[in-house]
């Protein structure tokens, strides 16, 4: 129930205009005012990657650019898709589950990257970038940059991501930037195939030092009316 300081009318907030609340929550806001701003915190993720990577980038140059933002991807993603998964649901290892995952990473903010998905069946399927804002950003520096982000770093954390949710899910591109024609519409095409022959990769250390962090590990505690963060179902897909 509201608090005596937190009134009736200030839930489900349409925006967050008139006097500061001391006590706002995040459940305070409406449908879509929380859709504004997880579209808003998925673009804050591509944000901070460009500026972290601007900063690598004129200190040290490209290539430390591209082992620096590997180790920043393998170290996050298999950990925050483990919590969006318990979050939000999701059950299974097959494609559709990987493909969930994806939908709802912050690395591929909706409409920013055009991302569509194809499943052929449950150990197969594909995905593509009818736009890629983040290629947009790189093709004015060149074919260096484009095959630093499309080739080096991408061939080093799609599968990390992906064995997050099945350790024999494999992704390799179909074609990929740099586009020839210069105009070439999807961006890219991926395919994701999951096969017991495929190579599990080891851990890292860098996620295994990340999984140790209070980042990683913090629980949230329910909501104001009780509601758990995690519901009931993800009991099976608990955060490490």
């Amino acid at each position: 129930m509201p608090s005596s300081n937190h009134p009736e009318n200030l839930y489900d907030r349409a925006d967050y205009s008139g006097p500061f609340d001391p006590d706002f929550r995040y459940e305070d806001l409406s449908k879509e005012a929380l859709v504004r701003l997880v579209r808003e915190y998925a673009m804050i993720v591509h944000l901070l990657d460009r500026s972290m990577c601007a900063a690598i980038g004129i200190k040290y140059g490209q290539e430390v650019v591209e082992e620096l933002a590997i180790e920043e991807w393998r170290g996050a993603s298999p950990i925050y898709n483990e919590r969006l998964r318990a979050a939000l649901g999701i059950q299974g290892d097959g494609v559709e589950a990987i493909f969930k995952s994806l939908q709802l990473d912050p690395g591929f903010p909706h409409h920013y990257l055009d991302v569509r998905y194809e499943v052929v069946d449950d150990t197969h399927g594909f995905f593509e970038l009818r736009s890629c804002g983040a290629l947009m950003d790189v093709e004015p520096w060149g074919e260096r940059a484009i095959t630093g982000m499309c080739h080096t770093i991408e061939d080093a954390t799609f599968d990390p991501t992906a064995q997050a949710v099945n350790p024999k899910a494999h992704i390799t591109h179909v074609h990929r930037p740099p586009r020839l024609p210069a105009d070439r519409v999807p961006h890219c095409r991926w395919e994701i195939t999951i096969d017991d022959d495929n190579v599990t990769l080891e851990e890292p250390p860098i996620t295994t030092m990340t999984r140790a962090t209070t980042a990683a590990t913090f629980q949230f505690p329910p909501m104001r009316d009780g509601t758990p963060h995690l519901p009931p179902s993800t009991t099976n897909v608990q955060i490490s």
